[in-house]
């Protein structure tokens, strides 16, 4: 089993810029907003549509949801721990290297940002675009009425309208990480597989059974900075989607490589 590596990735080194493909497909209806609207003649709570006027899946809506996934499933397995680095690396300033030092494992994937003046903030290295949607799209609308939580009954006045994205849509977006350790695609991959699973839902109103997507994805592809001044093509057969436990399988071995060196770690400090 190879030791997980928590070397220090900072931004100004390249080693590796890996790119995926992502798809996803609405299982059920999907809301993703844009808060109330004044428009008279509008829905109450239309969803949110790029110029052309097709839904659109927000980069941050995704990330955030995401986001939510690997933190939780990270702390139920106590693998969200700040790692030290290895002492041997590269020599880089000491408050970057404390400050990584001290990151747990999904702020060093998805960035954090200073708690007081001049404390240590860290970008991140993944971004996700927006999932766009190419197709006409004929969007429903659904009537809504507030609940009162106290007498549980219908609040006067309250009822509203939606507008939902309908089951079987496609939006379809990429994953752009640079320099990831191999159990940091396999936490992407992990998430992925939970939203596709259900184990996640997208959007707002999941109450109301709304937000499960079917994912695919693309096999990862990477560069290193040769890759990229020779302007290598990409392999035809790794820009085909699929299902994520076979596209990304590697990463997710990697994660369970690191959770089972986690276990034995702290199996061996409670002897």
């Amino acid at each position: 089993m190879a030791a997980p590596d928590f070397r220090l990735r900072h931004h100004a080194a390249l080693e590796k810029i890996v790119l995926f493909e992502y798809r996803l497909t609405c299982r059920t209806g999907l809301h993703i907003g844009t808060g109330k609207s004044a428009d008279l003649a509008g829905s109450d709570l239309p969803v949110m549509r790029d110029a052309a006027g097709h839904p659109i899946i927000p980069g941050s809506s995704l990330r955030g949801v995401l986001r939510a996934g690997i933190e939780s499933f990270c702390e139920s397995l106590s693998l969200n721990q700040a790692v030290p680095a290895p002492p041997d690396g590269p020599k880089l300033p000491k408050g970057l290297i404390d400050g990584w030092n001290n990151t747990k494992l999904t702020g060093r994937l998805f960035g954090v940002a200073a708690r007081e003046p001049g404390g240590f903030s860290f970008g991140s290295r993944l971004q996700i675009s927006d999932a766009r949607c190419s197709s006409e799209v004929s969007i429903e609308l659904r009537d809504g009425v507030g609940i009162c939580r106290d007498t549980r009954t219908a609040t006067p006045n309250a009822k509203y309208d939606l507008e939902v994205v309908p089951a079987g849509t496609r939006f379809d977006g990429r994953i752009r990480f640079k320099n990831p350790a191999d159990h940091e695609l396999g936490l992407l991959a992990q998430a992925f597989w939970m939203l596709d699973s259900g184990l996640l839902l997208l959007g707002g109103k999941s109450a109301r059974g709304l937000g499960w997507v079917q994912v695919e994805v693309t096999a990862p592809w990477g560069m290193d900075a040769q890759a990229i001044l020779e302007r290598r093509p990409r392999p035809a057969e790794e820009a085909v989607l699929g299902p994520v436990e076979q596209r990304l399988a590697g990463p997710l071995a990697a994660l369970q490589e690191l959770a089972a060196a986690t276990t034995a770690t702290s199996s061996s400090s409670e002897k």
